[in-house]
């Protein structure tokens, strides 16, 4: 039988099926309820499910997460559903567990946005914000495009894309995308800010984290998104150096992942993201392997372009209008796609991760896995 993940659903359907889901299976439940509410006035949280030995008992952990990027959750949860259903994580080796995160920006995710409630990009937010922040050199250049203002939206005029590409001729198509895409910091109502502080996401995964993933010997994170890359096309990225015992694991057991080196210099192509969050918290007694998941959706530019209409939308429009139901609409389309083919890569290529991860989990010893390749 075909695995499929289900039809988009909103927030407040999904995090039902997930809980449900999660009490079925016996997994161990916990609530991390976010200060605002969601479209139809009710509660928004992050959702942990832990199957297996409880925190401090054991040596290996798989985590799966979705909805960093808010309104990407949703394929995530749907794979969740199915990590939750399958026949091996009801047969987990005694010193391994399953830790599901589910929505963690539940506004983000419940709002059809892929920021939180500042308007922050939740994986450009984990920086030091004790020292300088990181400088993007060309972002100012590119913001009022990007970031319209006025009381009104086009949805039809494609003259910004115009202008992006004059830009992008002259700064190279490498500065171009590390200026969309890899964060700033100076431009509170700009896309991509990584935000002045630690913000609600951030915190509360951190804290899960200290929880969950302090003291295993091997922490494998699995962190589900979409949008990026061919249609239904999965693409896997690492942050590490090629000397870390996690970059070694990720090849063996993810062989078509796509690694970048750390930085220190603030050349980072994409600054502030999850994984050396992660692995900033569990230490370095434990070999932390973050993998972002990402399927792909819709031509790039047109996802960039119900980013945009989304920024507007939050910051100059009304979304209870019909001009802003069309954008949100347009913007969960732009990650999401309701196509059977679709939804099916997405599960089975999504579980086909999964299952490399818990044959790292199940049959590698961190000690030897620089030896073994």
């Amino acid at each position: 039988m075909t695995r499929t993940i289900p039809s988009l659903e909103d927030y407040a359907t999904s995090r039902a099926a997930f809980l449900a889901s999660a009490e079925r299976h016996g997994a161990t439940l916990e609530h991390h309820v976010h200060p605002r509410p969601g479209p139809d006035g009710g509660e928004l949280a992050t959702d942990v499910a832990r199957i297996g030995p409880p925190p401090g008992e054991a040596r290996r952990v798989v985590v799966v997460a979705s909805g960093t990027h808010g309104v990407e959750g949703h394929a995530g949860s749907g794979l969740q559903g199915l990590v939750l259903d399958d026949p091996r994580t009801a047969a987990l080796p005694q010193d391994t567990a399953m830790l599901l995160v589910h929505a963690v920006n539940p506004f983000g995710m419940a709002w059809s946005r892929r920021v939180d409630h500042d308007n922050v990009d939740v994986n450009r937010n984990f920086v030091d914000f004790g020292g300088p922040l990181p400088a993007s050199e060309h972002y100012p250049r590119i913001d009022a495009i990007l970031n319209p203002a006025g009381d009104d939206y086009d949805l039809d005029d494609a003259s910004w894309l115009d202008e992006l590409l004059v830009f992008a001729g002259e700064v190279g198509m490498a500065e171009a995308f590390q200026a969309v895409s890899g964060g700033q910091y100076d431009h509170p109502h700009g896309m991509q800010f990584g935000g002045i502080e630690a913000g609600w996401s951030r915190r509360t995964l951190e804290a899960i984290w200290a929880t969950h993933l302090r003291g295993p010997e091997l922490v494998l994170n699995l962190d589900v998104h979409t949008g990026l890359g061919p249609n239904g096309q999965l693409t896997l990225f690492q942050t590490a150096d090629a000397d870390e015992p996690a970059a070694h694991i990720a090849a063996r057991w993810f062989p078509a992942v796509l690694r970048a080196d750390r930085t220190t210099d603030g050349a980072e192509l994409q600054h502030g993201v999850l994984g050396p969050g992660l692995d900033a918290v569990v230490g370095e007694a434990t070999t932390s392997v973050p993998i972002v998941v990402e399927f792909g959706t819709l031509d790039e530019l047109v996802v960039l372009g119900a980013m945009r209409a989304d920024n507007w939308l939050h910051h100059h429009g009304d979304p209870a209008s019909e001009l802003g139901q069309t954008i949100r609409a347009r913007t969960r389309d732009a990650f999401f796609i309701e196509d059977a083919a679709w939804r099916e890569r997405v599960a089975e290529d999504g579980m086909a991760s999964v299952h490399a991860a818990l044959d790292a989990a199940e049959e590698a010893d961190p000690a030897n896995q620089v030896s073994s390749l």
